[in-house]
């Protein structure tokens, strides 16, 4: 189980409890390693028109075949509502996240089977690069321009092509125990890195056991989203050039890298357990009322504030992650996408379907019911919405300033690079300028490898 499916199973599971509702569906949001072609920003998109998307309308009729891993049946519903608005069937093949890639290959080779599939982000370079998937730009409609962010976008898009329709929007933010800011006479959480170092060392007490930061760094995909989200908080940062070659060891990596080591082993204000969590363990650690300062996904509210499961009730509140002098604020990317297959034989349905699943019918629907934080902007002033989760419409800003992972075929074996020598900067078993440029290196062999 990849970091993605760990952390949206916790999230849907925890937004579910919350209201009341069973099931959850099972995506994979984090692991999802979205682009580096245009290279990634955390410029804010432009002001969200009102909402204008608008279901397809009935009349046609015929099928459309997908796939995807709503293995709870959580979105039914939905499907439902599809097929009353257009009279379109939908044949759905659901499997756990672990098999819908293998799936996915082998309808392709096979000629057949599907024509929209739940697409993993750490899959859009890949599928592209194949040509498996089609560009969907030219279908995409003003009114989805308007209220989609051009960051949420981005993970679906290759070399100015889109690739796909965004699911749902996912990015991590910035949770604090406002009581032990307080405690420390800090009246509001941190809007840049030289703020939150400051503020970490204001409240870590280790007499006390209390720590300013926690952290998911663990060798693992968590450790990639935190590097990238505090990387972008520098300006003209990129990952990859537009010729994909490896530039992050010249474009900001080290920086960020270099801040990390230093908070952790200069100044001492994050746990040194960071190092063997993951993000599942930094939600608890948040909840044990410990620790001041973390970045993670949407989910860890509302249980956060939960007296019964949580000591750091009723503290815990959510704010934009920190930028610097130049960008209001940086996160990651972590959502996935609908794409289209070329192989498709119900192409002109399987559009009808994508461009429902980016209406607000969909996308406020799917909030309620499934927790899936909407791709739309105008729906964060939604008042039933608001109503649904606290400070909501802080999490929609969050999701116009987002970063994304290098966008490369073969991403998994580059992330595994990266994560390898992050980590031995932070073991400090290297220097991050070291660490940065072999990792840089090893990216750039392993895409001109044959």
């Amino acid at each position: 189980m990849n970091t993605n499916e760990r952390r949206t199973l916790l999230n849907r599971r925890q937004f579910l409890r919350a209201a009341g509702l069973t099931g959850g569906a099972l995506l994979a949001a984090c692991a999802a390693p979205p682009a580096a072609a245009p290279a990634p920003t955390s410029a804010p998109a432009a002001t969200a028109a009102p909402a204008a998307t608008t279901a397809p309308q009935a009349g046609g009729g015929g099928e459309v075949f997908l796939l995807w891993s709503d293995i709870n049946n959580t979105h039914q519903p939905l499907i439902e509502d599809f097929t009353k608005a257009t009279g379109i069937k939908v044949n759905q093949t659901i499997v756990q996240y672990n098999e819908r890639l293998n799936k996915i290959n082998t309808a392709v080779q096979g000629g057949g089977g599907f024509d929209v599939v739940q697409m993993d982000t750490i899959w859009t370079a890949q599928f592209a690069a194949a040509g498996w998937v089609e560009d969907i730009g030219d279908r995409i409609t003003e009114a989805i321009k308007k209220d989609v962010p051009d960051s949420s976008i981005s993970a679906v898009r290759i070399n100015g092509k889109i690739y796909g329709m965004p699911y749902f929007n996912s990015a991590k933010h910035l949770f604090y125990n406002d009581k032990l800011l307080k405690d420390a006479g800090i009246s509001a959480p941190p809007t840049t890195l030289d703020e939150f170092l400051n503020q970490a060392k204001a409240t870590t007490d280790k007499s006390k056991n209390l720590w300013g930061s926690v952290w998911s760094w663990k060798q693992s995909e968590a450790l990639i989203c935190d590097w990238v989200a505090i990387m972008f908080t520098k300006a003209g940062a990129q990952i990859l050039d537009n010729n994909g070659k490896a530039v992050f060891n010249t474009m900001g990596g080290v920086e960020a890298l270099q801040w990390m080591s230093d908070l952790l082993n200069t100044h001492k204000v994050a746990d040194p357990a960071s190092l063997e969590f993951t993000e599942d363990d930094v939600r608890k650690a948040l909840e044990t009322g410990n620790y001041a300062l973390t970045y993670n996904w949407e989910g860890v509210l509302p249980e956060a504030n939960d007296p019964k499961q949580s000591k750091a009730a009723p503290n815990v509140h959510v704010a934009l992650l920190p930028g610097s002098k130049d960008v209001k604020s940086s996160s990651v990317n972590g959502s996935e996408g609908w794409a289209i297959l070329k192989i498709a034989k119900n192409k002109d349905n399987a559009w009808k379907l994508l461009e429902y699943m980016a209406s607000v019918a969909w996308q406020k629907k799917a909030m309620l019911i499934a927790g899936d934080y909407p791709i739309l902007s105008s729906l964060y002033s939604d008042p039933d919405l608001q109503k649904s989760v606290t400070d909501f419409p802080l999490y929609g800003e969050q999701f116009k300033y987002l970063a994304v992972r290098p966008q490369v075929p073969n991403y998994t074996q580059a992330s595994d690079i990266i994560q390898k020598h992050l980590y031995e900067a932070l073991l400090g078993k290297a220097t991050p300028k070291d660490a940065m440029d072999a990792a840089a290196d090893e990216v750039n062999k392993l895409s001109t490898a044959p």
